[in-house]
């Protein structure tokens, strides 16, 4: 018998109002399945959606480090902040989004679990697509999805994006490339070459004429017949139920995205002010301390970065008020703190080799 899925439909492409949307089905939805929620609460939720030209943020990261301010503006590229770690992306009608809800969610789940049927999709049409990495999809070694999760009242989200004719000048354009000072060998592991995924589709036509999927009577040309694409796969691998939100449910995510995806102190908060800044790559990914010291002690510090978290980081952050800033003292509390949980496969040691 097939998993159940739940699919609801959002022909939304204002990322503003996206990401509100998918924050409110996460909430609402959610749970841990146990006694007295219905059925449906159980189930777990597919949402597939575009946003039109926008650069949308890591949730540890300095907004202005990561953009080309002048160019987005120039051009009207909307900036967001979702709630979920990792890098900053570009996002336009060429890219295709994809989350998933799952209720009653403990740990953390293998990537792979979602990534199936997208993978099974590509297959089909010859194009060599395979799970890699930390949390990226690749096809002949050059990456065109990468994913996040996050956790909240036992439930999981995971999303992804998935490049079909994306504008990838724009991409270079937006998003701002790190200092030479990161120097790292792990940088090389954690970034990879990028590629859309219609030019594979274009060879799979030209190679074989009659690949044309029998769902579209045609070859997959935009991401809208990509998106029609998947969801066909979803179905074949989960027994799908189309919902619809009602007026009332709409009119709450209207209410979110204006207190708090359109708001100026989510997307670019307040930069971090600090005396001392050190940062680097590492396995986890981009992590930067900004400390606040006054009498070489610890005031403040705030961390930034590209990272997944599956713990508050502002938990670690507090660990370090009124720490004296030494290499013994700053390593007492690397050593006592979960780093996993807080910053992904990096030590206390390759983090002291770097910050102070």
């Amino acid at each position: 018998m097939k998993q159940k899925l739940i699919y609801i439909e959002n022909d939304s492409t204002d990322p503003h109002y996206n990401l509100a949307f998918e924050e409110y089905v996460f909430q609402n939805h959610g749970g841990s399945g146990g006694e007295g929620e219905t059925e449906a609460k159980a189930v777990p939720v597919l949402l597939l959606w575009q946003n039109e030209p926008s650069v949308i943020i890591g949730k540890f990261q300095n907004t202005i480090e990561e953009i080309n301010y002048d160019y987005i503006k120039e051009k009207g590229i909307h900036v967001v902040r979702r709630n979920t770690g990792g890098g900053a992306v570009y996002h336009d009608l060429g890219n295709l989004n994809y989350s998933f809800i799952i209720p009653g969610a403990e740990t953390k789940v293998d990537f792979k679990t979602f990534t199936i049927p997208i993978i099974k999709a590509l297959n089909s049409y010859g194009i060599p697509a395979e799970q890699t990495g930390r949390n990226d999809i690749l096809v002949d070694g050059k990456k065109f999805s990468g994913n996040a999760q996050q956790f909240s009242k036992h439930s999981l989200l995971h999303h992804g994006t998935i490049m079909f004719d994306v504008d990838v000048a724009a991409v270079g354009n937006a998003l701002r490339v790190k200092p030479g000072k990161f120097k790292s060998k792990a940088t090389k592991s954690v970034r990879s070459r990028v590629t859309n995924l219609k030019p594979f589709f274009e060879e799979a036509a030209a190679s074989h004429p009659a690949l044309g999927h029998p769902a579209l009577d045609e070859c997959v040309e935009n991401a809208a017949d990509l998106k029609a694409l998947l969801l066909e796969w979803f179905k074949r691998e989960y027994d799908v139920t189309e919902l619809h939100l009602n007026a009332s449910q709409r009119s709450d995510i209207e209410r979110l995205k204006r207190e708090k995806y359109d708001t100026r102190e989510w997307n670019f908060g307040k930069s971090p002010k600090a005396d001392v800044v050190r940062g680097d790559f590492f396995p986890c990914g981009q992590v930067e301390f900004h400390f606040t010291i006054k009498e070489h002690k610890i005031r403040s510090v705030r961390i930034t970065g590209d990272f997944f978290a599956a713990k508050d980081i502002r938990e670690l952050e507090r660990a370090f008020e009124n720490c004296e800033y030494t290499k013994a003292a700053l390593g007492e509390v690397l050593r006592g703190a979960d780093l996993t949980g807080y910053l992904g496969d990096v030590t206390a040691e390759e983090l002291l080799e770097v910050i102070v």
